[in-house]
This record gives structure tokens, C-alpha cells and sequence, in this order.
């Protein structure tokens, strides 16, 4: 992402240039400001993709939010920790408290219930909270908060698709500073079963399990002739492919003429995705140059 010159004397203030410099003395990477510029891509690069999820998730961001105020609310710090608060009821809050450090593909949370805030939420300060294990958040940079006269319900699925999504894609960026050369990505089985057992207090071994019995009643169902729902997703099924005789035509890699043999006529999977995963996918920025970047 390129950011213009004046956009970013806005964003890195002298405080948060303080703050990045403290991170590159403590983040493992070489001294120097190649570290200290990659660190700085990176801090920035959270900041969009918690602008852009909370933008796509139809929630408004405030500069603060009054103690009184009941709404859930998610908060990035200036450290880049998460910190999801549901609505506020007689028996105040539920809370979950993600650290995402630099070296560890499994970040820290720390989940309670019955949590208060104590006075405002507003930013450039902490967070104080009431009967939970954190009493106090570093300085909020960003607040994500769920707008007005929506049920509880949906700002709990609004909250959790928040934090799943950046937690995520932190731990993702982090990759790119402490692995750059790394092949395998971080949405391995492996990484995403750590995660769930660790968000949800489960043991590993139940959570592949569960993973397992949840991909194995899927493809049953499609070879069961089913359209089988992928919830956001979209749904899977099984379509006929008709029988194509054998014929002559191009190798992508070389140009030259190959026979593309006979296929009998077959079952195969496809999968047809929602509205709601291609208005997302339309809505990223694209990538500078040519060619894939999501990778």
C-alpha cells in the first residue's frame, strides 16, 4: 500500500514515531532503518486493515465513547492489541483481550464476563476495566464501536467476525517481518486449530476433531448429491461435467501444440460463492503492479 506524503506526516505523529522505534529495538530485527521502515509499513498496515474491517462490518469509529454508552465495541491499541467489549448489561460485559506479538503465531487472550469500563473510552488514553484479569489497556488508537438500535445478537457476530478477521491478519503481517522468505502461510490447519483452542478454552485435540467431523460431513453431503452451505462462504455440490472427445490445443507454458485427451463424462466439485464474499473480495484495494499480492 502506498500512502501519500501528507497522509502520512497526519499518521506518524512524533508520538507514534516514538512508539515504532520502540518497537524495532525490541522486535529481534536488525538495528537500522531498513528494521525500523519495515516496522513502520507494518504498524500502518494494521491501521487500514482495522479501518477497512470495521468499515466493512458497518460499524462507526468515534474519537471516544461515553462510559454510559451500552453499544459493543472493539479497540486496537497503540501497542496492536485488540480489545473486543460486548454491550453492557446488568451484568456488564463480556471481554476478550488479544496480544499479537511479534514472534508467536498463536496470540495471547485473555477472555472474562461480567466486565465494566471504568469512565470513557477515548483515544491517545487507557482503558480502565472493573472485575476483569486486565485492569487497564495501553493508550486506544483506534475505537470500533457498533451502531445504534442494532440487536445484541448481531453486534456479537459483528464483534467476533472483527476480531477472528484481525487477529488473524496481524498475525499474518507479523510473518512477513520475522519470516519474509517463508512458504507456508499462517491459515495452516495446524495454526487455525491453535487458535480455535486457544480463543475458545478447548483442548487442540477436540478442536482438530471437530475441524475433522466438519470437513468430513461436508464433502458427504456434496457426494450425497446435496448443496451443502458453507455459511459466509457460499455453498458446495457435485455438477455433471459432460464428455469432451480428445482434441489438439495449446501448452500455456511453451505455445506449441498439445492433444488434450478424452474425458468421460463425471461428477465434479463446485463451489458457488455468496453475494456477501464477493461484495468483500471487490472491495480491497488492489495491489500495486501486476500480477496476485495476496499471497
Amino acid at each position: 500500500m502506498v500512502y501519500s506524503e501528507e497522509y502520512l506526516r497526519q499518521l506518524l505523529t512524533d508520538r507514534v514515531k516514538r512508539h515504532l522505534e520502540s518497537i524495532t529495538e525490541s522486535s529481534g530485527l536488525p538495528p537500522g532503518r531498513e528494521s525500523l521502515d519495515r516496522i513502520t509499513a507494518n504498524w500502518l498496515e494494521k491501521r487500514r486493515l482495522f479501518e477497512d474491517q470495521i468499515r466493512l462490518l458497518g460499524m462507526e469509529m468515534p474519537s471516544e465513547l461515553a462510559q454510559e454508552d451500552a453499544r459493543g465495541v472493539v479497540l486496537l491499541t497503540y501497542s496492536g492489541s485488540l480489545v473486543a467489549l460486548g454491550r453492557a448489561g446488568q451484568q456488564g460485559r463480556w471481554f476478550e483481550y488479544a496480544s499479537i506479538k511479534l514472534r508467536n503465531d498463536v496470540p495471547g487472550l485473555v477472555k472474562a464476563s461480567g466486565v465494566t469500563v471504568q469512565g470513557r473510552i477515548a483515544i491517545d488514553a487507557p482503558v480502565h476495566f472493573g472485575s476483569c484479569p486486565i485492569e487497564r489497556s495501553s493508550d486506544v488508537l483506534l475505537i470500533g464501536v457498533c451502531p445504534s438500535r442494532l440487536e445484541q445478537a448481531e453486534e456479537d457476530r459483528r464483534l467476533r467476525e472483527a476480531t477472528v478477521f484481525l487477529t488473524n491478519g496481524f498475525v499474518k503481517l507479523n510473518r512477513t517481518l520475522t519470516i519474509p522468505d517463508d512458504a507456508i502461510g499462517h491459515f495452516t490447519m495446524k495454526s487455525m486449530v491453535q487458535y480455535l483452542a486457544k480463543k475458545h478454552e478447548i483442548a487442540q485435540t477436540l478442536t482438530r476433531e471437530l475441524l475433522d467431523d466438519y470437513l468430513t460431513m461436508i464433502e458427504a453431503g456434496a457426494l450425497m448429491g446435496e448443496s451443502v452451505p458453507l455459511g459466509n462462504l457460499g455453498h458446495l455440490r457435485l455438477a455433471r461435467r459432460p464428455a469432451q472427445k480428445a482434441r489438439v490445443g495449446r501448452n500455456p507454458a511453451t505455445g506449441g501444440e498439445m492433444t488434450i485427451p478424452a474425458r468421460p463424462e463425471a461428477f465434479v466439485p463446485r463451489m458457488s460463492f455468496s453475494a456477501r464474499l464477493k461484495e468483500r473480495a471487490a472491495s480491497l484495494p488492489l495491489p500495486e503492479g501486476d500480477g496476485p499480492s495476496l499471497e
